[in-house]
């Protein structure tokens, strides 16, 4: 654990918004309930379950309120260090969308499917299935596993001339029970001939078509796919139409970002729930100010700088740790040290990892301040 300093004390709930200390993570609560909605409101329309995913935003009373908001649709995690803060904090229906490896992990895993109410890890080949048996098997419980196919991302899951074998290799597991298939397409998300709504159904049929080709060649080996769970937050919208889908599983909805913006027909900078604030702490030249929110506060792992909340020509093109270097030289605007800018982050889910805390607010007070006890856990 860290050792807490005085800057490290709760932001006052009620205080003015812009009281609070930067750099800082806001959560606009009423854009995020939209967000929220218009999911739900899609996933009821279309008759699939909503299974939204922390890890963007890794923390337990954002799952609570997904879970609550999904009729009791459950969370997903990407990592085991993510499902047992969730069921510390009572959330007792998940999916681990990755592949667990090694014993004492494995025997985490179980642990864990003896005691939630739900649970369903992830697999897609011999080489993690038959230790997640072994484990079940040692723990003396009954492990449901998912199949990944892999879509054409090119990173895991198993290849849709594979599925069959591979699911019948999941079904010969005595401590397993095969519970459906994960397709996900986030690879359709950027490219280059994908931009329109038309364009990126077409696109996510293409790819569910070939699922449920899939789907059906492993049923009539005789194994029933119950579930067949896909979906980022670009693609969910359109791929959740399609027939073969039970289940959507998209996770930075909640709060979007730059990448987003930029990519999605579907996100526009009104849709961005979360922003990082930052102080302008010099103002060395007429077109140059520096800001204190750097690569430690707001993620550059993605080629697409930070957007500027409600100020045009304001332009975010450098950063070192603790600086962030903003030219202002198209800004009608005049910046002086003390002035707050306020971004959307180019990439919401790494950018969430660096901090301790998210603050909600509501106009212009903080309504909500939540740790984000997830952060770091990656193992």
């Amino acid at each position: 654990m860290t050792l807490p300093t005085p800057a490290d004390s709760h932001t006052r709930l009620c205080s003015p918004a812009d009281e609070v200390e930067t750099p800082a993570v806001l959560v606009d609560l009423d854009v995020m309930d939209e967000n929220m909605a218009r999911y739900a409101a899609f996933a009821d329309e279309h008759d699939v379950r909503l299974r939204s995913h922390a890890k963007t935003h890794k923390t337990p009373d954002l799952a609570h309120y997904q879970h609550r908001h999904s009729d009791g649709g459950g969370i997903v995690c990407q990592t085991l260090g993510e499902v047992e803060v969730m069921a510390q904090n009572g959330i007792d229906d998940v999916y681990l969308t990755y592949m667990v490896v090694g014993d004492r992990k494995l025997d985490r895993l179980t642990w864990l499917a003896g005691k939630l109410d739900s649970f369903a890890t992830t697999v897609d080949g011999p080489g993690n299935v038959r230790p997640l048996q072994a484990a079940a098997e040692r723990r003396g419980v009954t492990v449901d596993a998912v199949l990944e196919l892999d879509t054409g991302m090119g990173r895991v899951g198993a290849a849709y001339e594979d599925a069959v074998d591979r699911a019948q290799l999941v079904d010969r597991q005595p401590n397993l029970r095969f519970a459906g298939i994960m397709a996900y397409e986030g690879m359709i998300f950027g490219e280059d001939d994908v931009r329109t709504p038309a364009e990126y159904e077409a696109r996510c049929f293409e790819v569910m078509d070939e699922v449920e080709a899939a789907v059906e060649r492993i049923e009539a080996a005789g194994i029933a796919v119950e579930e067949v769970r896909v979906g980022s937050t670009a693609t969910s919208l359109y791929s959740g139409k399609h027939p073969v889908v039970t289940e959507i599983n998209p996770g930075m909805y909640l709060f979007n970002d730059h990448n987003l913006v930029r990519n999605s027909p579907d996100v526009s900078p009104g849709n961005c729930a979360l922003t990082v604030a930052s102080t302008v702490i010099s103002a060395p030249t007429a077109d140059r100010v520096v800001v204190d929110a750097g690569s430690k506060s707001i993620c550059p792992d993605i080629d697409l700088p930070p957007m500027a909340v409600g100020h045009e020509g304001v332009d975010y093109v450098n950063a070192s740790e603790e600086h962030g270097w903003v030219d202002v030289s198209g800004s009608d605007a005049t910046f002086e040290v003390g002035d707050r800018i306020e971004w959307i982050p180019p990439h919401v889910c790494t950018t969430v990892n660096l901090h301790d805390t998210l603050v909600g607010t509501r106009d212009g007070y903080v309504e909500e301040v939540w740790d984000v006890q997830a952060r770091g856990k990656v193992r």
